[in-house]
């Protein structure tokens, strides 16, 4: 199936969001998917997601956080982001893309830090999401953050990006099942095996939490798929969509 692709920015507040909305010919009502990135990454790394979702007669939306990344084409500063602000960027994004009248629902996509943004959004908004679909999501995060605040300093360069200490400051509070299990719905989860950022106990652990959850193991995966599991992973994601 044909697809277009069209700028479509999402601003709220005094914020740009970049984004790219991906149409399947004919403009007849369709569920679309929103797709947010990982850390330090973009709206480039799911443009692979994005086009074959469009070549299968979702619509597609893909974009940048705010300060999400060292190369992000939205507004604000990777200094002033947080996990609660990249919520805020998805629900503003949620709002707009809902009020599309060729939308008919709408389905979450998120890999890494997107992913956990996803669940934690999914969870406190569950009737506005048809469902959610996370690539080795960073649940790993209030571990491996919470309680550092203290012993930063104002700013640090981390994993390639400048971050400052308002980000270690605004952790969200509670254990995974506080954060994740209020959504209800049908969860698909994708994870390697050998992923040695995000280990595979965190998602194993959400897919004992949530109550309609598939967890599909990649074996021999890392963080950040080969090409031949993307192609997989598309593979269960459209199949989940259809289901």
């Amino acid at each position: 199936m044909k697809y277009s692709i069209r700028e479509m920015p999402c601003i709220y507040e005094d914020k740009r969001i970049f984004g790219l909305l991906y149409s399947p010919d004919g403009g007849k009502k369709a569920p679309a998917v929103i797709l947010s990135h990982g850390y330090n990454s973009s709206h480039t790394a799911l443009t692979d997601f994005a086009e074959k979702l469009a070549q299968n007669g979702f619509y597609a939306y893909c974009y940048d956080f705010c300060g999400g990344s060292s190369h992000s084409k939205s507004s604000g500063s990777s200094t002033d982001m947080t996990i609660y602000s990249e919520m805020d960027n998805l629900r503003a994004v949620m709002d707009m893309i809902s009020s599309l009248s060729f939308v008919e629902k709408i389905y979450l996509y998120g890999e890494s830090q997107g992913g956990y943004v996803s669940a934690l959004t999914a969870a406190q908004l569950p009737d506005r999401i048809a469902g959610e679909a996370l690539l080795y999501p960073a649940l790993c995060i209030p571990d491996n953050w919470r309680g550092k605040a203290e012993k930063m300093p104002d700013e640090i360069f981390f994993m390639g990006m400048k971050l400052s200490k308002k980000f270690a400051e605004n952790i969200p509070s509670g254990d995974m099942k506080a954060q994740i299990s209020g959504f209800p719905k049908r969860v698909l989860i994708m994870h390697g095996t050998n992923d040695g950022i995000v280990d595979i106990s965190y998602s194993e652990r959400a897919a004992e939490l949530l109550p309609h959850a598939e967890l599909v193991r990649f074996e021999g995966e890392g963080h950040g798929f080969s090409t031949d599991a993307r192609v997989r992973a598309f593979e269960c994601l459209l199949k989940y969509l259809k289901g």
